[in-house]
Formats: C-alpha cells, sequence, structure tokens
C-alpha cells in the first residue's frame, strides 16, 4: 500500500508512481522479479531545498522471487518534471532542465569520472542514477544517499571546509571537461549550450525582470547607500546583455579562452554532506540541470554569489578562490594532460573579463542567497512576486554586505563602461 503524504507546495504525488513502477526500478537493481509489500512516498526536500522540481523519497519494502520469504527494504530519491497547472510548470515546462540532467548523469559525468579513474582518482561528482525517462512522464531515480550518512546542509551557509570540498569537485569537474574538449572535443559535452540565463528569456522571470529596480528602489531609501542607483544606472544596460553573451559564447562559435564543463546552479542546497564521527568526509554535489558549456566564470561568480556566506566572501575570497585554481591545475597534471594549463593569472583574467556576470548576480541574485539560508524565507515568493523580493531586499543582514560590496565594486572599477 502507498503512503502519499503532501509536498510543502501541495502538490499531489503522481498516480504512475506506483508499486508497478518501482517493481521495475527494483528489476534494475536486483536482477530479478519482486513482489512489493510496502510503498511510502514522500516529500524529498524540505522547503527552500529545491524549486525546479518536484522531489520524493521513495522507502518499498518487497520481497526477490528468489527468497520470498525474506524482506528486503530500498530507498530512492525521484526527480520530477513540475506537472501541476501554475507559475512553475509555465515557466519551466518548456526547458530543457530534464533533458540537460539526464545527459550530464547518464553520459558527461560518467566519462568524467572514468577519467579520473584512470589515474587513480576515486572523486564521486554525483549520486548515483539509477533510471529515468525524458518523454512523459519525466523523471530521473537516485540512490538514497542519506543511507550512506549524508545529510542535507539545512538553514545555513557552509563552512570553510566544506566549501574546500565543494570547490575541490568543482575544480576536478571543470579540469577533466576542459582536457577531454582540448583532446577529444567531445560532442556531448560542447552540446550543452542552455544555462540559466540563455533558455529562456530572463526577463520573464520576475526576479531578474524587476530585480534592479527594486534595488534601486531599496538603496534609495538609506542615505548612505543612495549615492550608487546612479553607478548602477550607469551599467545596467549591459549587464543582462553581457550575461547572455558570456552564456552563448561557447554556442556562437567564439570558443577562446577556458572553455568547461559548468555544472551552472552551484548554490548551498545543491550538495548533500557526510560526516563520520563529527568529521567532514565528503559532499557530493547534486542538481545538475542548467550544466552548460562555457567559460569557468559561469560557476565561480555564481558560486561566490551563491554557496558562500558574507564572512567567507568578505575574509576567505582569495583563499578559495586560489585553493580552486590551484586543484584545477593539479587535476591536469596527475591525469597528464599535454596540452597549455591555464596559469593562475589567466583564470584571474577570466573571472575579470565577466565582470558583469559578477555585477549581474550580486544585484539580483544575492538575495535568494540569503533565503536559502533562511528557514522562514519565502524562496518561491522571493522568485515570483516583487512584493516578497522588495521586502527581501530590505532584510539588514543583506543591505550590510551591500555596504562593503558596493564601494569595492566602485573602487574595482565594476561601474565603468
Amino acid at each position: 500500500m502507498a503512503n502519499n503524504e503532501k509536498s510543502e507546495d501541495h502538490l499531489n504525488i503522481p498516480e504512475w508512481l506506483n508499486e508497478s513502477f518501482f517493481k521495475n526500478i527494483l528489476k534494475q537493481v536486483e536482477a530479478e522479479n519482486t513482489t512489493v509489500t510496502n510503498l511510502e512516498l514522500k516529500p524529498g526536500t524540505l522547503k527552500n531545498d529545491n524549486y525546479a522540481s518536484i522531489l520524493y523519497r521513495a522507502k518499498v519494502n518487497y520481497r526477490l522471487q528468489s527468497q520470498p520469504n525474506q524482506e528486503k527494504i530500498s530507498s530512492f530519491i525521484l526527480k520530477v518534471k513540475p506537472f501541476v497547472e501554475g507559475f512553475k510548470k509555465d515557466m519551466l515546462g518548456n526547458l530543457s532542465l530534464f533533458q540537460t540532467e539526464i545527459l550530464m548523469y547518464a553520459k558527461v559525468l560518467p566519462n568524467i569520472e572514468k577519467v579520473l579513474r584512470q589515474y587513480g582518482d576515486q572523486t564521486i561528482l554525483a549520486p548515483s542514477l539509477i533510471d529515468y525517462s525524458s518523454s512523459t512522464p519525466t523523471y530521473l531515480v537516485f540512490e538514497d544517499l542519506t543511507l550512506q550518512g549524508y545529510t542535507t546542509i539545512g538553514s545555513r551557509h557552509i563552512d570553510l571546509d566544506e566549501g574546500k570540498i565543494a570547490l575541490l569537485k568543482l575544480a576536478k569537474l571543470h579540469a577533466i571537461s576542459y582536457k577531454l574538449y582540448k583532446e577529444e572535443e567531445d560532442a556531448v559535452m560542447t552540446s550543452l549550450d542552455k544555462g540559466s540565463m540563455n533558455s529562456v528569456d530572463p526577463e520573464n522571470f520576475p526576479f531578474v525582470k524587476h530585480g534592479i529596480r527594486l534595488l534601486k528602489e531599496v538603496l534609495s531609501e538609506h542615505d548612505d547607500l543612495k549615492q550608487f542607483v546612479l553607478h548602477i544606472e550607469s551599467v545596467e544596460h549591459l549587464l543582462l546583455p553581457k550575461s547572455l553573451e558570456l552564456f552563448n559564447q561557447a554556442s556562437s562559435g567564439k570558443r577562446d579562452g577556458i572553455l568547461v564543463v559548468n555544472h551552472g546552479d552551484f548554490h548551498l542546497k545543491n550538495m548533500m554532506i557526510q560526516n563520520v564521527d563529527g568529521k567532514l568526509t565528503d559532499l557530493m554535489l547534486l542538481d545538475y540541470q542548467i550544466s552548460i558549456f562555457g567559460s569557468p566564470a559561469i560557476d565561480l561568480h555564481y558560486a561566490f554569489t551563491m554557496m558562500f556566506s558574507p564572512e567567507m566572501r568578505r575574509d576567505h575570497y582569495d583563499e578559495l578562490l586560489n585553493f580552486y585554481i590551484t586543484n584545477f591545475q593539479e587535476t591536469l597534471l596527475k591525469t597528464e594532460y599535454k596540452g597549455h594549463i591555464p596559469a593562475d593569472m589567466e583564470i584571474r583574467h577570466e573571472l575579470k573579463q565577466h565582470k558583469y556576470w559578477e555585477l549581474f548576480l550580486f544585484l539580483t541574485f544575492l538575495t535568494i542567497n540569503y533565503a536559502l539560508a533562511d528557514a522562514d524565507a519565502d524562496l518561491a515568493g522571493v522568485i515570483e512576486n516583487p512584493v516578497v523580493q522588495k521586502k527581501a531586499l530590505e532584510n539588514p543582514k543583506l543591505l550590510e554586505e551591500l555596504r562593503e560590496l558596493l564601494p569595492r565594486f566602485l573602487q574595482n572599477g565594476y561601474f565603468e563602461l
């Protein structure tokens, strides 16, 4: 019998997620027929842990045909395309999110891990994919990492050790994809040309469409911040076009500079951590729905905006960036890459070259960083509702960080044409 509970956003569990469905899943896992004795489906995430997909956790009690008297239990995570009528389905339904993620899990990530294994590196970049469907109903079925002791971050920012493991895995993803592109011109990787900014008109998303306007309104209400409104307005017309240019770089044929497979959505909710005896042992990256082939600036600027705490951005930026660069270079060396390995200054130049993407992120996406780390925040409201978005921009902690960031952007020439 199935125990169906409603998820946080009150979406019903679809009828096709039934005992017959899981019998097919179990047959792939066990390589024989099974009898399902109990099926329990629950929401797979907490509030604010996920937006673009519906996640369920399935606990299945079953018996093998070869061992009918012995009951076994398995647990799976299911990622399902939004199917209930409403804003989320309308906005996300026609995007290639699931096609991209299926491609990443089925082909790109296994290929990258295969290269790492050839050189004795056992790094795992993502949970195991068990089954998927790219047609209706669209879904992916993953191993349940909680069975291995992994937990979500919860309502907090990651700490420095967690940040370094995340960047270590990102550096390896970037480095091996860089190597495969340079050595083989991997056609699967280079087909990943739709990321967060160029999948659909960004202005159809309220938090992008209204974000800078609302921020300027909030800044104008504070004597020490209103001076930056004119500076923002001096480059505002460039921010979205320059960001789109970055995302369209590879598909437009402008394949100069450093090009890698980007995770695309590298924020604190798209990971799980594993602790053994109170010691951090691993961090697993999740959610490759908007992975894109392009400059590593896509991921790096996004990570510093969306993953790290204000304190880490302020006190550990160079330490974290150096850590990423060192591991990017060392991964290429250890896997015997014979071509040019980008130097520290080349990677930093890549980031500086795409400063408008960084500025755009801080002016529009930073408020989501604060919402992700707040259990009481209305993430969907911040994304969909300008009224909620403006209230989030009035967060005193956010404004305090902007008091540090905006003068730094001004000093470093971010508001110059």
